[in-house]
């Protein structure tokens, strides 16, 4: 099955090129919340981090053809000792653009990569109760879906060709919600490769 691929450079609030249900699938990794290795003081507030993912999730409702998936791979952030609940707000803002809450899936990191600076190291420096901060080695990827798939609206042969490879799939256990997965750790040759695009 031959397919095309069209990269767009534009902005995620307001997909003018995309028109409505024209989308099959959406994965998306937005900017962590004035994360300080990252995004520090990247938005004035966290209201207006939270407008940005409304915005985004209007338009992605729109662009999204019906029964269709969202993976949204986001987490809370600590940042200046406060942690923000945003997988928990996320959610909220995907349901009143009127997605379906369907799944989360954890993933899991490895121990490579924590950074130098890491938060269990505020205990070392201060060792009492209430100056413990766990180092985080996790992330969420919430899957939300639009509507309900229809297998009856597609034909016998795009079924059999859409069929999940069943021992791939258990083999490396993606039928789980927790994903142990190697990311690009932080000092490695990729990181510095590509630090000009992800920043």
């Amino acid at each position: 099955m031959k397919t095309s691929h069209k990269i767009i450079f534009g902005n995620c609030m307001s997909m003018e090129e995309l028109s409505d249900e024209s989308i099959h699938l959406i994965v998306t990794s937005p900017p962590y919340f004035n994360a300080p290795f990252d995004y520090q003081g990247l938005f004035t507030s966290y209201d207006s981090y939270l407008n940005v993912l409304k915005q985004f999730s209007k338009e992605a409702f729109r662009v999204l053809q019906e029964g269709r998936i969202f993976a949204l791979n986001i987490d809370d952030m600590l940042v200046d000792g406060i942690k923000y609940p945003i997988v928990a707000d996320s959610i909220k803002i995907m349901q009143s653009a009127g997605f379906r809450y369907r799944d989360k899936i954890v993933w899991k990191k490895p121990d490579g990569y924590l950074r130098i600076s890491k938060r269990s190291g505020v205990l070392l420096q201060n060792p009492y109760p209430m100056y413990f901060y766990p180092d985080n080695l996790l992330e969420s990827i919430v899957i939300f879906q639009k509507g309900k798939f229809n297998y009856r609206s597609k034909s016998k042969e795009i079924r059999e060709l859409s069929k999940v490879d069943k021992k791939e799939f258990q083999d490396n256990k993606w039928h789980k919600t927790l994903w142990e997965m190697t990311n690009v750790l932080p000092g490695s040759y990729l990181e510095k490769k590509y630090c000009c695009f992800s920043r």
